[in-house]
């Protein structure tokens, strides 16, 4: 991205969908039974849609488990999707793209400053990311 920053808007995106930062969408309740596939969800039923299982759907992302700043994941569902996306994700991607080149220009020998086992991750939160990560430059 320092050498390209073209590449910024498709890599916000493909960062969105590898880490997915809302784990989980609220919980529904079925008002009717359905059927999804082969499983038939009854009436009275809850369901969680997972944001991370879609956004790794390999149906949808080929090799899914790869970060590729030249994939197009603008129809991940990190933000949520239909009428309960995030009315703030306009905001967020916007941030990234002004950021991460902002960043790469000021800071061109910004690293992560740990190794990848003392970085502490956010896994019991909904919200998903890192309680702190260490840098140098």
């Amino acid at each position: 991205m320092r050498d390209q920053p073209e590449l910024v808007p498709g890599a916000v995106e493909e960062l969105l969908r590898y880490v997915s930062p809302v784990q989980f969408s609220p919980r529904r309740v079925a008002m009717e039974d359905v059927a999804i596939g082969d499983v038939v969800i009854r009436k009275g039923e809850g369901v969680f849609a997972l944001n991370p299982a879609a956004n790794r759907d390999p149906a949808v992302f080929p090799d899914p488990d790869r970060f590729d700043v030249h994939r197009d994941a603008s129809h991940h569902v990190a933000f949520g999707f239909g009428i309960h996306q995030c009315l703030g994700q306009i905001l967020a991607r916007m941030e990234l793209q002004v950021v991460f080149p902002l960043l790469l220009q000021r800071l061109p020998n910004l690293r992560v400053a740990a190794n990848e086992g003392e970085i502490r991750f956010k896994d019991d939160m909904q919200i998903y990311g890192v309680h702190n990560l260490p840098v140098a430059w």
